[in-house]
């Protein structure tokens, strides 16, 4: 490698009370191809020994620091984490994931071969280890789940042609972190989206570098499924965002909902809603669960499939409704968005996620809407 080219890498890390996952999640950095320049700690107020612990990692040739994030929320904390540092490239790990030996290097290497890049995404997969841990990835996660039996021709075709990388596996340019405005602190969840939004905006150029991979965890119980799906859809709501499954969703559950409510008048009603019910839990659940394994290797996956299959859609359609309604009722999302947003080209500020451009029928209703709000 020139040089010239390389870039200095700062590893940025928000972090509250992981004290149990900080050893895998650390050990899985030291173990890489390439170590950063320095890595910066964005502690949100923890109150376990997760700081301590990250300490005992001092000695292994990387600069360890922590910076404060009283905003306790991870975009505060990346903010905090950035402004500590004066390196080229920032790149972005939460703990509970573990990256591959090779995914700094795969990550940083497209900043150093084009000067012009401004952000990169990596790819994830998922790390299930109970029954209903492999029900979420399969059900949820079903690409990112799958991704090892794809070659880079199949995993080239499903990405989207306009990148939004988020917090998960990203790294940016100080230059464009500074160019954007920093993240949005005003956003408890959803702020590195919005930033990806706001980098393509102001013109910034990104790609998705399909080598560079990490482990996610996947959420333990029901409960925090629920959550983690809540939170998100709360967070798109409040920066004025939609996604294609949201909108599906819509579509299905209102029309299950009408034939319910009509099944009153006829029990033809009822039963097609039940059937609905069932395709859409076959399509959207047990096969996929299936797929992943080959076959339906135990009965419980099909409650536990349509139970994760539940949880998942009434926590994100309840988290949207939400976060749309406080858009719209309250001021402060509104202004922050717009403050943020500002004098920035209405066309390339998308409302739904740009997997859904083109000429079908979600990119018609995708203007549609666009238009209207």
């Amino acid at each position: 490698m020139n040089s010239l080219t390389r870039k200095r890498v700062a590893l940025v890390m928000p972090i509250r009370n992981e004290e149990r996952s900080v050893k895998e999640t650390m050990d899985s950095v030291f173990a890489s191809t390439r170590l950063p320049d320095e890595i910066i700690i964005a502690d949100a107020m923890s109150t376990d020994g997760c700081i301590s612990s990250i300490f005992t990692y001092g000695d292994r040739g990387v600069p360890i620091r922590v910076v404060q994030n009283p905003t306790i929320w991870c975009g505060g904390g990346r903010n905090a984490a950035v402004r500590a540092t004066d390196c080229d490239v920032i790149v972005l790990c939460d703990f509970g994931n573990t990256i591959e030996p090779d995914y700094i290097e795969k990550i940083v290497q497209p900043f150093e071969e084009d000067e012009t890049m401004d952000i990169v995404g990596g790819l994830f997969r998922m790390r299930a280890t109970t029954d209903f841990e492999h029900c979420v990835a399969a059900i949820h996660y079903f690409e990112d789940y799958t991704l090892n039996r794809m070659s880079r021709e199949e995993i080239q075709k499903i990405l989207p042609p306009i990148v939004f990388p988020g917090g998960l596996c990203t790294a940016f340019t100080r230059r464009i972190w500074l160019a954007a405005g920093e993240q949005p602190e005003w956003l408890a969840k959803g702020q590195d989206k919005m930033f990806s939004r706001k980098v393509y905006a102001i013109g910034g150029k990104g790609m998705i570098a399909i080598d560079a991979r990490l482990w996610h965890h996947v959420r333990r119980s029901p409960r925090e499924l629920f959550r983690q799906l809540y939170l998100y859809g709360r967070g798109n709501g409040q920066m004025h965002f939609l996604s294609k499954h949201v909108i599906q969703l819509v579509g299905i559950y209102t029309t299950l909902s009408l034939l319910m409510v009509l099944g009153f008048v006829s029990s033809y009603f009822a039963l097609a809603g039940l059937v609905l019910f069932a395709t859409y839990a076959w399509a959207a659940g047990i096969r996929k669960i299936i797929k992943v394994d080959g076959g339906l290797k135990k009965l419980n996956y099909i409650t536990t499939g349509i139970q994760v299959l539940l949880i998942r859609d009434i926590g994100s359609l309840l988290g949207h409704m939400v976060g749309w309604a406080e858009w719209f009722f309250v001021p402060q999302y509104k202004k922050n968005y717009e403050r943020y947003m500002d004098g920035l080209p209405t066309e390339r500020i998308l409302l739904i996620a740009p997997q859904l451009t083109g000429h079908g029928l979600f990119a018609r209703l995708r203007r549609t809407l666009g238009t209207a709000l």
